[in-house]
C-alpha cells in the first residue's frame, strides 16, 4: 500500500510540476509574445472603449494620425460621392473642402474623446459657448454614419515585420446602410514595442459606399412618396372639381348647397388628407429627406385644418371660421412652394 501511495504522490508531484511549468509559459508567452500583437492592440482599442479609458485608447492608438487621415479621407469620399464626375468642377469643390479640414478635425476629436468617456458621439450637457461646435461634430459623425457603426468580428491579421506595419481586416456593421463593410485598420510598431493602431487605408471607399447607399434610399424615397402623392393628388381634385360643381348649380346661401358641399369635404377631401398623412408616417425615411419628409406632414396638417374649418363654416358662418380656413390654407400653400423647392434640391443630389 505504501509503494502505491508513494506512486500517486509523484504523479501528483509530476503533474504539478508539468502544471507549474505551463502556467509559467503560458504567462511568458502573454507577457512576451501576445501583448506585443496587433490583435492584443485590437482587443486594448475595445477596452478601452467599453471601460471609457481615454488614456488606454491613446496607448494603442495614434489618435492624432487616425483623425488627420479619417478627415482627409471623409472630405474626399464625399465630394467624390456627391460632385458630378467632372474634372474641374470637383477639382475645384475638393480644394474648397480643405478649407474645412481643421474644423473637421477638432470636431472629430471631441467626438472621439465624448464616444470614449461618455458612451455618446455628441456631449449632450454642451454649454451655449460650444453650442456650435457640437453642431458641427453631429453634422459630421451622422455625415460618416459613426453612431451607426458596432464592431463585427475581426476577420485577418497580415504582419510585416520588416516595416513593422500591420494590416487588420475589420469587420462593422453600418446598420443604417444594412450591410457589413471591411475595414483595413493599418497597425505600425512603435519604439516600446507595442502595436498602435495608425490609420484606416480604406475608410474613403467606406464613406463613397455610405454615401451610395443613402442615396439610393433617397431616390427610392422620392419615387415612393411621389407615386404615393400622386394618387392622392388625383382623389383630392376629384373633390375640388365636385365641389366646384356644386358652386355652379347651386350658392353658398343655400342650406342645401352647403350641406352638400360640408358632405364631401367630410367624407373625401379630409379623409384623404389623413390617409396621405398616415401613409406618409408609415414610410421609412432617410435621414437626407428627413426635412422635406416634415415638411409634407406639416402641409397634410394644414390642409386637414383648412378643410375642417371649411365644413364647419357650413354650419355656423362665423367670419373667425372661415377666417381659420383661409389661413390654414395660404400656411399649406406656402409649404407646398417650400417643399417643391427642397424636393429639387434633394434630388440634385441623387445620382
Amino acid at each position: 500500500m505504501s509503494k502505491f501511495i508513494q506512486s500517486v504522490k509523484k504523479r501528483i508531484i509530476a503533474f504539478a510540476v508539468v502544471a507549474a511549468v505551463a502556467a509559467a509559459a503560458g504567462c511568458w508567452w502573454y507577457v512576451s509574445y501576445y501583448t506585443r500583437t496587433p490583435e492584443y492592440s485590437i482587443r486594448m482599442v475595445q477596452e478601452a472603449v467599453s471601460q471609457h479609458d481615454k488614456e488606454k485608447l491613446y496607448q494603442y492608438v495614434d489618435v492624432s494620425h487616425m483623425l488627420e487621415t479619417a478627415s482627409d479621407a471623409m472630405l474626399d469620399g464625399l465630394v467624390q460621392a456627391m460632385v458630378p464626375a467632372t474634372g474641374d468642377t470637383r477639382e475645384a469643390v475638393s480644394s474648397l473642402t480643405k478649407m474645412f479640414k481643421a474644423p473637421v478635425i477638432m470636431s472629430l476629436q471631441s467626438a472621439v474623446d465624448n464616444y470614449v468617456e461618455q458612451g455618446t458621439w455628441i456631449d449632450k450637457n454642451v454649454d451655449e459657448r460650444s453650442m456650435a461646435a457640437a453642431v458641427d461634430a453631429d453634422m459630421i459623425v451622422n455625415r460618416i454614419g459613426l453612431p451607426n457603426i458596432s464592431f463585427q468580428k475581426l476577420e485577418s491579421v497580415a504582419v510585416d515585420f520588416d516595416n513593422g506595419t500591420a494590416v487588420a481586416k475589420v469587420q462593422v456593421r453600418q446598420t443604417e446602410a444594412d450591410e457589413d463593410f471591411t475595414l483595413d485598420v493599418e497597425l505600425v510598431e512603435t519604439d516600446s514595442g507595442i502595436w498602435q493602431v495608425y490609420e484606416i487605408t480604406n475608410f474613403k471607399d467606406f464613406i463613397e459606399r455610405l454615401q451610395s447607399l443613402r442615396q439610393k434610399h433617397v431616390k427610392a424615397y422620392l419615387e415612393e412618396s411621389a407615386s404615393l402623392m400622386e394618387q392622392h393628388d388625383a382623389v383630392i381634385a376629384a373633390a375640388e372639381q365636385e365641389i366646384g360643381e356644386l358652386l355652379s348649380k347651386g350658392s353658398l346661401g343655400s342650406n342645401v348647397t352647403r350641406s352638400q358641399i360640408k358632405e364631401v369635404l367630410e367624407t373625401k377631401s379630409i379623409p384623404d388628407w389623413q390617409a396621405r398623412k398616415a401613409e406618409l408616417e408609415a414610410m421609412e425615411v432617410p435621414d437626407a429627406a428627413g426635412s422635406l419628409h416634415r415638411l409634407r406632414l406639416k402641409i397634410c396638417d394644414a390642409r386637414i385644418d383648412a378643410a375642417a374649418s371649411y365644413a364647419r363654416w357650413m354650419d355656423d358662418k362665423k367670419a373667425a371660421t372661415i377666417r381659420s380656413s383661409d389661413n390654414s390654407l395660404r400656411m399649406a400653400k406656402t409649404l407646398e412652394k417650400d417643399a417643391e423647392l427642397l424636393t429639387k434640391q434633394v434630388n440634385a443630389h441623387v445620382r
